[in-house]
């Protein structure tokens, strides 16, 4: 298996296909089980460790109270770990690439390819597929497994809009090479166009919303002197929670 792995080009270019999608349910698959690892023999441990201190286990932390504080402090580490990870990911699989720096090159390139006649590096693939099984796994979590907060709506037309972007994003990248190669009907441009440009707002709303909310919280924060306070979301959390 390890030679295997070191015998993967990362570099090597191809044209995406409907094939590269076997890959996404097993990512969203990969990530409950990572993270059922994690609270279990992770999160819980240093969740109650620096939340109650040396004496955490002497202590009864299975009360409400701070049973929903250690669940808040899972749900948070968890999210930490995976958006480091796929921010470490993305630098790797873009930084050395010229349309890092220049946009100009997302349409030309590599070497004399011109969109949308363009082939994508294995790397790349992979990173789409990274984040498309997360935010398809996103959405059953949300169900089923993190707590029920008051911005459920919101964040679970998040993570809806992501996914149908990424995945959309992906297929329309070799849909356009397939119709323009067959010539059987001219490209939808404008249907594309308002399409993305829709979810792409829906996303910006959202974005402004949470950043409403952070607001919120550091106000509350300053106010407080700097205690720990509620979750300015967590209207509903008492009403309906999800447990791990």
């Amino acid at each position: 298996l390890i030679q295997y792995v070191k015998s993967i080009n990362c570099e090597q270019e191809a044209y995406p296909a409907y094939e590269d999608f076997i890959v996404l349910p097993l990512f969203a698959l990969f990530f409950p089980s990572v993270r059922f690892f994690l609270d279990r023999f992770v999160f819980e441990k240093v969740g109650s460790r620096m939340i109650f201190g040396k004496g955490h286990q002497m202590m009864n932390v299975n009360t409400d109270e701070r049973r929903k504080k250690i669940r808040k402090f899972k749900e948070s580490a968890w999210k930490c770990i995976y958006y480091l990870s796929a921010e470490i990911l993305a630098l790797f699989v873009t930084y050395n690439e010229p349309w890092f720096k220049n946009t100009k090159y997302f349409w030309v390139g590599p070497g004399d390819q011109v969109w949308p006649d363009q082939k994508i590096k294995l790397k790349l693939r992979g990173l789409y597929m990274y984040a498309g099984g997360f935010y398809t796994y996103s959405i059953f979590a949300l169900i089923f497994w993190e707590t029920r907060r008051s911005d459920f709506g919101v964040s679970m037309g998040h993570h809806v809009a992501t996914a149908i972007l990424i995945v959309l994003s992906y297929i329309f990248s070799f849909e356009v090479v397939q119709t323009l190669d067959k010539e059987k009907h001219p490209v939808d441009g404008p249907f594309c166009y308002y399409l993305f440009n829709t979810l792409l707002f829906c996303l910006l709303v959202l974005h402004i919303y949470w950043w409403a909310l952070m607001y919120r919280m550091l106000v509350k924060q300053i106010k407080s002197r700097g205690k720990l306070s509620e979750d300015v979301r967590s209207d509903s959390e008492g009403e309906d929670e999800h447990e791990d």
